[in-house]
């Protein structure tokens, strides 16, 4: 007898599940009772996977009509679906299963058991790390012809296996053109915001303890409960949208953004609208091979609103000061910014 029923032979497992099916059903003849008691019989490995399947049942028995009972029910309905495939009982029997609560339960489970032994194992994620100097822009094509194009000074993990797309981005900023996939939907996490798509093209942008999400094309869902993805995202962004949240705060409200605008830094342009200085500063600085110190919390809260090419950052300290109250002090390769 086999110690584990996830080493019993495809076709037993399939047999135990049309069984234990059967047996669900009200209308069960004495002839087909008996009809099973031979076929437990006829080998050991039989009744060990039929007994597998009953304590799946028995568990859900002690579930049943509480809250934990709905939701496992509701987790397995689109997997038992996929599954109906695999087992070959025929269909006028399913049909007058189903409908019953009870025995939609039991035969949804039945499929759970019998799948995990029949479903492919994923093969293990292979995991990639990318970075960019200062002032570099990297792209980079997955096995799946989708484009990440990475922003300077910035950081990304990519996870891809047969059942899974998804990049953290550690830092930085990067530009994603998704190729479409509905079966395998492409996740980027990063702090605690998550971002969910099937097909399409967003930024991501972290600058300090702010993160940033716009949809230049597609629709992107984006979650901020510590990054999970739920059932309801927090947010639904289309074309020409974006949306802000910090750390610890709840999201902002979307935005209308130029299409023009969104990822504008892969053009070489960098673009502030009403942006505290503090995070130009940290955006802009990572085109830049010094450092940009704000020696002031004043200063740092002041909203700006400005244009500027990546070639120009080393400018931007003195074009700053042409618009703000500031002086500019250089001390080795840090420049210093001090309020007026």
């Amino acid at each position: 007898m086999s110690g584990n029923n996830m080493q019993l032979p495809d076709q037993i497992n399939k047999q135990a599940a049309e069984w234990f099916t059967l047996m669900q059903s009200a209308d069960v003849s004495a002839a087909e009772r008996q009809e099973l008691r031979d076929w437990l019989s006829e080998h050991p490995d039989h009744q060990q996977s039929y007994r597998q399947i009953e304590l799946v049942w028995q568990t859900v028995g002690e579930l049943s009509g509480t809250v934990e009972g709905s939701a496992l029910r509701r987790s397995v309905e689109p997997l038992s679906a996929r599954l109906m495939s695999f087992i070959s009982t025929p269909v006028a029997m399913i049909k007058s299963l189903v409908p019953a609560p009870k025995y939609a339960m039991a035969f949804a489970l039945v499929c759970v058991a019998v799948g995990v032994l029949l479903l492919p194992k994923p093969t293990a994620p292979i995991i990639t790390h990318y970075s960019t100097e200062a002032g570099e822009l990297r792209t980079i094509t997955l096995a799946d012809s989708s484009e990440i194009t990475l922003s300077a000074k910035s950081q990304i993990s990519t996870r891809i296996s047969d059942v899974e797309r998804s990049v953290d981005l550690i830092s930085g900023e990067a530009f994603f053109d998704i190729a479409k996939d509905r079966q395998k939907p492409f996740f980027v996490t990063v702090n605690n915001v998550a971002v969910e798509v099937v097909g399409t093209q967003f930024n991501v942008q972290k600058v300090r303890d702010v993160v940033s999400v716009a949809v230049l094309e597609g629709v992107v869902n984006v979650f901020g409960e510590n990054g999970v993805i739920t059932a309801i995202p927090d947010a639904v962004l289309t074309a020409g949208q974006k949306i802000v949240k910090a750390s610890g705060q709840a999201f902002e409200a979307v935005l209308n953004v130029p299409h023009s605008d969104l990822g504008a830094w892969r053009l070489g342009r960098l673009i502030y609208t009403d942006v505290a200085l503090a995070d130009v500063v940290a955006d802009a600085g990572r085109y830049f091979d010094g450092k940009i110190i704000l020696q002031s919390q004043d200063l740092a809260d002041v909203k700006v609103t400005m244009t500027l090419r990546t070639d120009q950052v080393g400018q931007l300290p003195q074009m700053l000061a042409q618009t703000l109250p500031l002086e500019v002090h250089t001390v080795a390769d840090d420049i210093i910014l001090l309020k007026n």
